[in-house]
């Protein structure tokens, strides 16, 4: 038996030049329509029938094919041989669809503009993407293995331009009418070109109204695509065109987009955004089959496929139904995308500005939405809280750098990120056990219940650290003011006796501890290294005080 992999590229880039909400989405959708369409078209080739056929005779094993699109994996694992040449032409004619799709959609809402940039669009349509295929491997790991060696081994065609670049990305030209006439210095003027590009544009604006295009952007041609994928008639086109393949379901009809910077100052909206994905997933696989059977192999993955699939589906559409303050109920935001263990989402308000601590109290709960996959594996997710100048694309870096400071921590836990308009940030990580248990316990120094005011311990903090007060040599300071601000036995239950034996993973009867791997704070010959452990649980306590502050003085606020 040998399997088929395949995957394409860029996927990352793809999705972090997004400006707007509508850029992500049309990003991930598009990504997992083409993916999905890889899937059926494979179904199709070996003649599987979803309705009638065993479920164990699917040819695709991963990812699980439901009747959904958006969150689709792009990376396809096929038992069997589906020929290459076959895989490309699907891949291939499904994007090129879509482009066209989106032209003719442009051509016919704005006429009569002396349209010549045809060449253009089909250079993108057949230019845009990386295609990686791999047919071989006595098992699925194996496979993948051999596509990763593959993917190094870059094959890319980029396409030159000569004009002013998007002002979205800033890396590929202006999409317009005339972008392919050839521009003579001595007789055409730049001005007139460029009043030309911006008549377009407010054209676009008015014909596709001004949450899809903007009149002050200028756009390229794939992100042009990524607006207009989510409009019902480009979906429909997409339906109607593609008829060997099954339907896809139509993107949201009333697709609403978050204003987060406006003219009026006061009314800039901070926004909560995730990003979230499973621990250690391919140990976790792995462990299912001790025996190494590649038949178990297949139905393993493909079991936990479909397990991760439906709840990415559940996620989306149980998001407002989760949610434990009644607040976020009226609008919580959008979940971006949820495919496989992965997911993304933002956290908002359509008409006021949202609540920190309303965010907060929605991740309390997270733990158990997670586990509705029932798959006995642990999730690190990194949450933004995003002042409203910081550009999206940096918005988004964050959540992956966040997502990512949660896994280096220890995993199985929350980093907490406020991001500033200049760019700096604080950052906090938690366990999930001990995050509302702490949070819900603070007290003010009177010690009467109930009183949220973080302004204490954050000034308290900055008194102590300008008197170098934490030091290396012992975590005592940070002890008796973790003890002032919060009920004493949490102390001992998140560090322990002297050897600091709670603070650590794999510690009874949670399981993770606020610092994470004891390897890392051990010396080649497996010693506990004292200093490193006092560093860390002081800036843990520091880092609790600043991130504590801000979430839950902009909360009082409110």
């Amino acid at each position: 038996m040998s399997y088929t992999v395949i995957t394409f590229a860029p996927v990352q880039g793809f999705i972090e030049n997004s400006r707007k909400l509508r850029d992500l989405y049309g990003s991930s959708f598009i990504l997992s329509y083409l993916a999905k369409v890889l899937c059926e078209d494979t179904q199709r080739y070996f003649k599987y029938d979803k309705e009638t056929s065993p479920k164990e005779n699917d040819p695709v094993i991963s990812p699980a094919v439901i009747n959904v699109t958006q969150g689709t994996p792009n990376q396809i694992i096929i038992r069997g041989k589906y020929p290459e040449d076959e895989a490309k032409r699907v891949f291939n004619d499904a994007w090129r669809t879509l482009v066209i799709c989106c032209r003719e959609e442009i051509e016919s809402r704005v006429p009569n503009q002396n349209y010549n940039w045809n060449r253009v669009w089909n250079a993108w349509a057949n230019y845009s993407w990386e295609f990686f295929y791999f047919c071989g491997g006595e098992t699925i790991t194996d496979a993948r293995q051999k596509l990763n060696e593959i993917k190094r081994s870059r094959n890319w065609v980029g396409i030159n331009w000569i004009g002013e670049s998007s002002t979205l990305s800033g890396s590929d030209e202006i999409a317009w009418p005339g972008m392919t006439d050839q521009f003579n210095p001595k007789k055409d003027s730049i001005r007139e070109v460029n009043q030309r590009i911006e008549t377009f544009y407010k054209l676009l604006s008015n014909k596709f109204t001004d949450a899809i295009i903007s009149p002050k952007e200028q756009l390229s041609i794939p992100e042009l695509v990524k607006r207009l994928v989510a409009l019902d008639k480009v979906a429909k086109k997409l339906e109607l065109e593609e008829n060997e393949y099954p339907s896809v379901e139509i993107p949201e009809k009333s697709f609403k987009d978050i204003s987060r910077q406006n003219d009026n100052s006061e009314e800039n909206r901070w926004t909560g955004w995730f990003q979230g994905d499973g621990d250690k997933i391919g140990d976790y696989l792995k462990s299912l089959n001790k025996s190494n059977d590649p038949k178990k192999e297949e139905e393993i993955l493909h079991n936990f496929s479909s397990a991760m699939m439906k709840w990415g589906e559940y996620f989306k559409q149980e998001f407002k139904k989760e949610i434990r303050g009644s607040k976020l109920k009226e609008s919580p935001g959008r979940i971006i995308y949820a495919g496989g263990d992965d997911f993304l989402g933002v956290l908002y308000r359509e008409k006021s500005e949202i609540n920190p601590k309303d965010c907060l109290e929605w991740f309390y709960d997270f733990p158990e939405i997670w586990k509705r996959h029932k798959q006995q594996i642990t999730v690190s997710v990194g949450f933004v809280w995003a002042a409203p100048n910081v550009p999206q694309r940096d918005v988004l870096q964050h959540c992956r750098e966040a997502e990512q400071s949660a896994k280096k921590s220890g995993r199985d836990r929350i980093a907490l990120r406020i991001l500033f308009n200049s760019g700096n940030h604080l950052e906090w990580t938690c366990p999930w056990w001990l995050l509302e248990k702490l949070l819900a316990s603070y007290r003010d120094r009177n010690k009467r219940d109930g009183e949220q005011n973080w302004t204490h311990l954050y000034n308290d903090i900055a008194v102590l650290e300008s008197r170098h007060a934490f030091t290396r040599e012992q975590t005592k300071v940070a002890e008796a003011l973790f003890k002032a601000y919060f009920p004493e036995h949490f102390w001992k239950d998140i560090v322990g006796n002297d050897n600091y034996d709670k603070a650590f993973n794999d510690c009874k009867p949670f399981g993770t501890g606020i610092l994470g791997e004891k390897i890392n704070y051990t010396d080649k010959n497996g010693e506990l290294e004292l200093e490193k452990v006092h560093e860390a649980i002081n800036n843990w306590v520091i880092d609790l005080g600043k991130v504590g502050f801000h979430l839950f003085t902009f909360s009082d606020k409110k």
